[in-house]
């Protein structure tokens, strides 16, 4: 136990420092302010532009319900995306893969370390771009102000999410573990596939209803739901397009089922990323380079 949790602090400290480019902290803030919060302006630009063409038609509880959501995805992107680029980068780029598979370090802990540096990365991002839309959004203030922060739900959803994140990404760094090729193409497939369907810009209720089943599957859905209401509160009655079919869920409704969606991932994500391991060891693929 001893040795794994000084594996886990040793990768989250090598994940850090790899993801700042050993940038001074000051610096690398700065890039953490520009990324999210340029992608987040866009949408913003889209919110507006909307409006405009519609003659104003679009609630401007719009603005904030899509900000905030594409402020929580980047801990989806950041993390579980995060985690199959890790296996490439140590593979192809710094070619340390195979090494860290023959050294006394656990294996999957080390990839739990790196998931930390992930974690505080995405979490530090969501927070500044939700600041600077609360600095420039009248609509962000009156609706985080409103009804003020559920800190107690917020802590629940976003701890229960981390875990959440942390078995998706080991899933998809599990499957990249023999994709030598095609692993980077995989994670940002699925990475579309799941902003589109779990309502980060649009509640899923406008969706077809074939389709609102796909998106009700997945936990990220359930995720983004709680981190909404537990930051903002209940939608509106002013806004009835925001409400989707969990509108009528209650918070710990969504919990439960977000812990046993979790639950789940997190049973099925040991089991795959063992198998993948042990697959990947016996055909060569830890020292496999494809030269990408």
């Amino acid at each position: 136990m001893r040795e794994q949790l000084r594996t886990l602090r040793l990768a989250a400290w090598l994940g850090w420092q790899l993801e700042t480019n050993w940038a001074s902290p000051w610096l690398f803030a700065i890039y953490m302010v520009i990324k999210p919060v340029t992608g987040s302006l866009m949408l913003v630009c889209m919110f507006y532009a909307a409006r405009y063409a519609t003659g104003g038609k679009v609630p401007a509880e719009f603005l904030p319900y899509l900000y905030v959501s594409n402020a929580c995805f980047g801990l989806v992107g950041t993390v579980t995306f995060g985690l199959s680029y890790a296996v490439i980068t140590d593979r192809e780029r710094y070619r340390m893969l195979k090494y860290v598979f023959l050294s006394p370090a656990h294996f999957q802990t080390y990839f739990a370390g790196r998931g930390l540096a992930r974690v505080a990365e995405g979490t530090v991002g969501a927070v500044l771009n939700i600041a600077v839309g609360l600095l420039l959004f009248s609509d962000m203030r009156q609706a985080l102000g409103t009804t003020g922060i559920d800190w107690l739900w917020l802590a629940v959803f976003l701890a229960v999410g981390v875990v959440m994140l942390w078995a998706a990404g080991m899933i998809l760094a599990g499957a990249c573990l023999n994709l030598s090729r095609n692993g980077m193409f995989l994670s940002e497939g699925i990475s579309g596939v799941v902003y589109l369907l779990s309502g980060v810009v649009f509640p899923i209720g406008v969706l077809p209803v074939w389709v609102q089943w796909v998106g009700l599957s997945l936990p990220t859905t359930y995720w983004l739901e709680g981190m909404r209401r537990a930051l903002m509160g209940p939608v509106p009655d002013s806004a009835p397009i925001l409400r989707g079919p969990l509108a009528t869920w209650s918070n710990p409704e969504l919990a439960l089922t977000l812990l046993l969606t979790t639950a789940a991932l997190v049973a099925f994500a040991l089991w795959f990323w063992r198998w993948n391991e042990r697959r990947a060891w016996r055909l060569g693929k830890l020292e496999e380079n494809a030269g990408v």
